[in-house]
């Protein structure tokens, strides 16, 4: 039985497949009564895929409990092969600099969404004719991705509509996340990108998931007024051009 450590519908017990935050997950294996080998497989979208085999081993019982620790006898590796000479990735992309931004309103709070502080964020009044938010870059760029932490991340989305210099790089609507959001551009070179609320935002989507014992889950900065169907609220905003 795999059980999955992602929050959700039953805690995604017996489910073959669960959301990664950061390309992270962790889950938990209960084997059956007869002992052999268990193989994991993990794949996605856009991702080489990777297995890994476990072997079960008998266990001794003494009236249904066992009289040794589960890890008792389970090999230590706990030495490491020379460093390699090349590096152990690839990088596929650039952080791109913020140099300034302004807003529909709360202009002066419009730097709050690209703080690097996930406890504060830039929100309009709630009005969709003020819905927009327009970054300046620190020089121009061709802007491949852009990750955006959207207040109400798990219960809400947002139909969007960004532009780079004034042409149109996405138009569509996010969907609810774990946290944040990457949005796949079109590939325009610009400095000034502008992201605006298209149409009102949808509300509703798992907003009562709460954790084991109970506690609400995280879903962006508490306030009220990100909560109006015209609101745009960002926590954090990236963008990233393609590397080469």
């Amino acid at each position: 039985m795999a059980r999955g450590m992602a929050m959700g519908p039953d805690n995604y017990v017996l489910a073959k497949s669960f959301p990664v935050e950061g390309g992270v997950n962790r889950f938990m294996i209960r084997s059956a009564t007869t002992p052999g080998a268990i193989t994991v497989k993990a794949q996605a979208d856009g991702l080489k895929a990777a297995s890994i085999q476990l072997i079960t081993r008998p266990v001794k019982t003494e009236n249904g409990l066992c009289t040794i620790l589960p890890e008792a006898g389970l090999p230590s590796v706990l030495t490491r092969g020379a460093t390699p000479a090349t590096p152990s990735y690839t990088l596929s992309r650039k952080a791109l600099g913020v140099k300034s931004a302004t807003a529909g309103a709360n202009a002066e709070k419009a730097g709050q969404s690209y703080d690097d502080n996930e406890l504060s964020d830039w929100v309009n009044d709630g009005k969709l004719t003020t819905a927009w938010i327009e970054y300046e870059l620190a020089e121009a760029a061709t802007v491949d991705e852009i990750a955006l932490k959207l207040n109400n991340f798990r219960s809400r989305t947002y139909p969007l509509i960004i532009t780079v210099d004034g042409k149109e790089a996405f138009n569509g609507t996010t969907k609810p996340t774990l946290g944040y959001y990457t949005i796949q551009c079109k590939l325009v070179k610009g400095k000034k990108i502008r992201i605006r609320l298209a149409t009102n935002a949808a509300t509703g989507f798992g907003s009562g998931e709460v954790e084991v014992g109970g506690k609400k889950l995280d879903d962006g900065v508490a306030r009220d007024d990100a909560k109006a169907k015209g609101a745009l609220s960002i926590i954090e905003a990236e963008f990233y051009e393609r590397v080469k």
